[in-house]
Formats: structure tokens, C-alpha cells, sequence
């Protein structure tokens, strides 16, 4: 283990590693050079504003981080002219209502989204005879879950499907990043319910997300960095730092899913909905200290040799390999660009962090002690 100072950590955010082939050939494509341009200095939503309104429901998760995936697209959605009912699993009353996102549908509902309350089980009897043009599962990861929104989008005659499926199905490869089409973990529930979907009469479009952060994010991501930065603490990294993750916005993920709104092309892909930058673990520390106006400490350590009842995956949020996705497809199909930069985005968050008074919190952080003295 060693101590590593800003100075010298690998730290920066980078688009795909030079020699990676086989991305220059998905997205680099020279008869599309001078359209690329093109897209990147025209509005996110450009390609969108040209489909007529389409009726929107999107049945969303009521815990973790992609509530907050449904709560962008309803209102990226809604802002681009389409009719949009978000219905949120579980129950109105639920104490996790009073969390963010949840605590910011006044701001959906403003803008004329319809907020509801429904299990997926229940679609069928609480929505009868109501008709949807798309039908987006922001919750389900199982047949169980999904095969009753499914039977729901056939019912109300939905011609799309959106689900908003996971990146952590991949298989860890030595030759990053992870393209739509990689090798994934057949038996995962996502890729169990992505071969479902697409057998279907609608035409399934199935978006997976990995990392993501911004404004809404009810999930610790960046917060588990800002907890030890604020503090002078060591901030303790698994492996050499170098390994390859991706954070998106939230804004980035739900723009891409509404360019497959009335997209014909879109029908029947795989999206990585990712961001187009990936960033180091090590890079991960410095972008958030960066943020919140301060030099880090990180210390790299062995995940392979840490004290008895320490487990890695707990002890740090990101797995400690290479976990990058790139939206390979989202590029090409759908002419997307994502617009919100991880500096940026988290220099906004750490104001979010700094008001809400987290950081002046009595804090305990046991496990890091573990891995730290067992690092000396």
C-alpha cells in the first residue's frame, strides 16, 4: 500500500483509451465525422422536438439510485411536449416520499406530469382502458416484476417499451470499455427480462445505466467521498486507482432515453446509458477534493489482502476493477450527446452536500481504520 498525493495520482477523466479499436470503429465512423460535429453543438433535444407528442407512463422504482433516472426522464419528457403520468411503486404514504427524488415531484407536477401510486401487479385494474404510445419499467429486474408492465404496454396498445435495465450484468473484461453486444451474465435477471422483451409485439428498447449522479441523486456516490475529504481523512482506494469506472447524470440518461422516443431505429437495441468519459478511482478522489476546494489523501491498498470482516464491495462504493460501459449505440442510433461534465457536476453536488449539513456530522469510520492500519 502507498500513500498517494494529488500531485501524482492518475486523476484525470478521459474519453476512450487510445488503441481501443474497436469503439473508434462503433463511433468514429469517417462518413459520419462532419454529422457528429453537427449534434455536438446543437441543443440535447433537438433530435426529440421533431416527434409529435406521444402519452408517456413510466413506472418507477420507489428506492435507490434510478428513481431518480424516472424523475429526469418524466420531466426531460414532459418538456419536450409529450404527455407523461409517472407512476412511482408502493405506496404515497411511504416515508420515503419525503426524499429526494420523490420530495421533488411538486417541481413534475408544475410542469404537468401525472404523479401516481401503483404496484406493477396492479396497472391492469388501477389504469384499465387507459392507453399508452410508450410504457417505461424504471423499477422491475425479474420476470416476476416486469411481465406485468409488459402484459399492461400490450394492453394499452404501447408500439415502445423503454426498460431501464443495468450494466452490472457484463462480464469483467481485460479490454474495456464494455459495448452493447459484450458478454453478460446470462442467468441475471436484466438479461433474463431483455430476451423476454424483445419477443414481444412493441418494439423494446432496454437502457443500462451503471454509475450516476446529479441533482435528486438519493444514493451515496459522491457523498462517501465528500464524507472523508471534508474531514481530512484518508480517503482509502482498493488497487492501484487506475481502474476504469463511468458516473453520468442523471439529465444524460434520461435525454438518451427520450431520443428513442418515436425512433424507429431504436427498437430492438441494447443502449449503454453511460456517459462518454470514464474516469480513474483514483481520478474519482481528486474531481470530488477538486470540488470541494481541497488536496486529497488517497491511499491505495491491496483488495485482495484486508483485515477479517472487512469486505471490499461494502468498504467502497465502485466495484475495484475495471467497470466501464461506453454508449456506443446511443452515439450512432439515437445521435446522442451527453452535455453535463463530472467536475462540474460535482462541484454542484458538493454545494448540495455543504447545505445540507452532512459534512458537519459526527461520522464514524471504522472499516477505513481496518483497511488503514492494515495497510501500513
Amino acid at each position: 500500500a502507498h500513500l498517494t498525493m494529488s500531485a501524482s495520482a492518475v486523476c484525470h477523466q478521459f474519453r476512450a483509451p487510445a488503441g481501443t479499436g474497436r469503439v473508434r470503429r462503433a463511433v468514429n465512423r469517417d462518413a459520419r465525422g462532419a454529422k457528429r460535429v453537427a449534434i455536438r453543438a446543437a441543443p440535447q433535444t433537438s433530435a426529440a422536438s421533431t416527434v409529435s407528442p406521444r402519452k408517456v407512463l413510466i413506472v418507477n422504482t420507489n428506492g435507490g439510485g434510478h428513481a431518480n433516472i424516472g424523475f429526469w426522464l418524466a420531466k426531460t419528457l414532459v418538456q419536450q411536449g409529450h404527455q407523461v403520468t409517472l407512476n412511482v411503486v408502493g405506496d404515497k404514504d411511504d416515508k420515503k416520499m419525503q426524499k429526494p427524488p420523490f420530495s421533488y415531484f411538486p417541481e413534475l407536477t408544475s410542469l404537468g406530469v401525472r404523479t401516481t401510486w401503483s404496484d406493477p401487479c396492479d396497472l391492469a385494474s388501477k389504469a384499465s382502458g387507459e392507453k399508452f404510445d410508450v410504457v417505461v419499467d424504471n423499477n422491475g429486474k425479474d420476470l416476476a416484476s416486469v411481465g406485468p408492465v409488459a402484459d399492461f404496454a400490450e394492453a394499452a396498445g404501447a408500439k415502445q417499451f423503454f426498460f431501464v435495465s443495468s450494466a452490472g450484468m457484463y462480464k469483467p473484461t481485460n479490454t474495456p470499455p464494455h459495448l452493447e453486444g459484450d458478454a453478460v451474465k446470462e442467468t441475471a435477471g436484466h438479461a433474463v427480462v431483455e430476451q423476454m422483451l424483445f419477443k414481444k409485439p412493441f418494439a423494446a428498447s432496454c437502457f443500462r445505466p451503471q454509475y450516476f449522479t446529479g441533482y435528486g441523486n438519493n444514493k451515496d456516490c459522491e457523498e462517501w467521498f465528500f464524507d472523508r475529504i471534508v474531514r481530512g481523512r484518508p480517503v482509502p482506494v482498493p488497487g492501484s486507482g487506475d481502474q476504469l469506472s463511468v458516473v453520468a447524470h442523471c439529465e444524460d440518461v434520461a435525454t438518451m432515453m427520450a431520443a428513442a422516443v418515436g425512433c424507429d431505429a431504436a427498437g430492438g437495441q441494447i443502449f449503454n446509458a453511460v456517459t462518454t468519459k470514464a474516469v480513474t478511482l483514483n481520478g474519482m478522489v481528486e474531481i470530488c477534493a477538486k470540488a470541494a476546494g481541497v488536496e486529497p489523501r488517497i491511499v491505495n491498498y491491496d483488495p485482495k489482502n484486508v483485515p477479517d470482516g472487512v469486505e471490499v464491495k461494502k468498504a467502497f462504493p465502485f466495484r475495484p476493477i475495471h467497470f466501464y460501459s461506453y454508449p456506443a449505440k446511443a452515439l450512432e442510433v439515437l445521435d446522442w450527446q451527453p452535455k453535463h461534465d463530472l467536475l462540474t457536476d460535482m462541484q454542484e453536488r458538493f454545494a448540495f452536500y455543504k447545505a445540507s449539513g452532512r459534512g458537519d456530522k459526527e461520522m464514524t469510520f471504522e472499516t477505513d481504520d481496518k483497511i488503514l492500519n492494515h495497510a501500513r
